[in-house]
């Protein structure tokens, strides 16, 4: 006999397959859907959001699957060498978990939080193109960034009071504090990848099609919001991509724009830093021993084995772990060694001098932009709530750019209507008109 408790599971699950079955259905019709819809869940929509199925599914990663069941079969992706590297390597860890290396949660996380939302920015690129990307991801961090600014100014996280009875909303509703202020969060859990997502975002603004007011105005805010999360990692990283994109997105901006760009970032640096530099100084000991408390970090790195978890890895007896001395890793770059093993943290060390390097040699476009941006900031930031998923998502659309490119960045038409977008370019290889 089914208990009761039993059906009224199955009636839950049987709703969300239909509404799943719903929105692919939308999402076929009109991908631009499945483009505001996902981008939203990163930005505006807390990490503990989700359903149990076996194992928890995050708003970002029920859209995402949604996405890619509706818009991935016949989307004529050209597939790359970067693809077969990020393939390789989470290939690597399913057979981990085979063998015995890594654990069921391992294997998940990396297939969730890596490899849905690069395939969801391979396929929104070719199906809608770098301008309809741009635009959205814009569109929802100004939202992003105006929320940030009422935070600050009401002290109320609104994303807080979105309570749900999981460890994921234990762990990451709590408001932390810098120097005896509030840091801003938004709906990112912690100040850290909200700051971090943030410099993801410059580059698109920069190369947006929208008017140049609008996209100045979405870089102030942005600059405040950095600046309110208090992490240097943010403010920092916000600055490098404004910078790079004056020097390296020439062609994604009129002359005109890209002064204009010169000069908030230089009145902006001077307008923020007292103020980011006074709650620095009023943290003291707090902000010195963070710094300090990530480079004793490496002292774990000996610990690393080829393939799967660390011996430095263990688990109490209420179900939470961490690393030998250390609760938490700050730090991507050392988290994947420590989880999946050297082989596959150096995979994606050699992705990141890759894209360095093609940064350099050109073409430059948004989304590689993007990531040379925050490489420098990867050990000093793990791959924790939407930042993961944004980073990885930002890093499919980089490539979808690349191998759109073709050649040299196309030319600037007018300030309202910038350079087309490499997946808009006419030379461009399995992209939708």
């Amino acid at each position: 006999m089914i208990s009761a408790g039993r059906v009224d599971d199955l009636a839950v699950m049987l709703v969300l397959l239909a509404l799943a079955a719903l929105f692919a259905v939308l999402v076929r019709t009109r991908p631009q859907i499945g483009l505001v819809a996902y981008i939203a869940s990163i930005g505006l929509v807390p990490i503990w959001i989700g359903v149990q199925v076996g194992m928890f599914v995050g708003a970002a990663t029920a859209v995402g699957i949604g996405v890619l069941v509706a818009l991935l079969p016949g989307s004529r992706i050209r597939w790359t060498v970067w693809d077969g590297v990020l393939g390789f390597a989470l290939a690597v860890v399913v057979v981990s978990w085979v063998g015995g290396y890594a654990s069921l949660g391992d294997a998940y996380a990396t297939t969730t939080g890596w490899l849905v939302p690069y395939l969801v920015g391979r396929v929104l690129v070719a199906r809608l193109g770098s301008r309809a990307v741009a635009v959205c991801i814009t569109l929802v961090f100004l939202v992003v960034a105006v929320l940030v600014v009422v935070e600050v100014v009401t002290g109320d996280n609104l994303f807080v009071r979105l309570a749900m009875g999981n460890p994921l909303y234990t762990q990451w509703s709590g408001i932390r504090m810098r120097g005896g202020l509030p840091r801003a969060e938004g709906a990112f859990g912690h100040a850290i990848p909200l700051g971090a997502s943030l410099a993801l975002v410059v580059p698109f603004v920069w190369s947006s099609r929208l008017p140049a007011w609008l996209r100045t105005i979405t870089f102030v805010l942005i600059g405040v919001a950095a600046v309110v999360t208090y992490s240097r990692i943010g403010m920092l990283s916000t600055a490098l991509a404004l910078v790079l994109c004056v020097v390296g997105l020439g062609a994604w901006a009129t002359r005109a724009f890209r002064a204009w760009a010169a000069v908030a970032l230089v009145v902006g640096a001077a307008l923020t830093t007292p103020t980011a530099m006074a709650v620095f100084a009023e943290a003291g000991d707090e902000a010195s021993g963070s710094a300090e408390y990530r480079a004793d970090l490496w002292s774990l790195l000996p610990s690393v084995g080829v393939l799967g978890r660390s011996t430095a890895a263990y688990s109490d007896a209420s179900g939470t772990g961490g690393w030998g001395s250390f609760r938490s890793i700050d730090n991507a770059v050392l988290m994947t060694a420590l989880s999946y093993g050297g082989f596959v943290a150096g995979l994606l060390v050699l992705l990141g001098v890759a894209a360095l390097v093609g940064f350099v040699r050109g073409p430059r476009t948004p989304g590689l932009t993007a990531v040379v941006a925050i490489l420098p900031s990867l050990t000093s930031v793990a791959f924790i709530t939407q930042f993961s998923t944004f980073f990885w998502f930002v890093a499919g659309v980089a490539v979808a750019q690349t191998a759109a490119a073709g050649g040299a960045d196309p030319p600037v038409e007018g300030d309202v209507e910038p350079a087309r977008g490499v997946a808009d370019h006419p030379r461009a290889v399995g992209v939708a008109p």
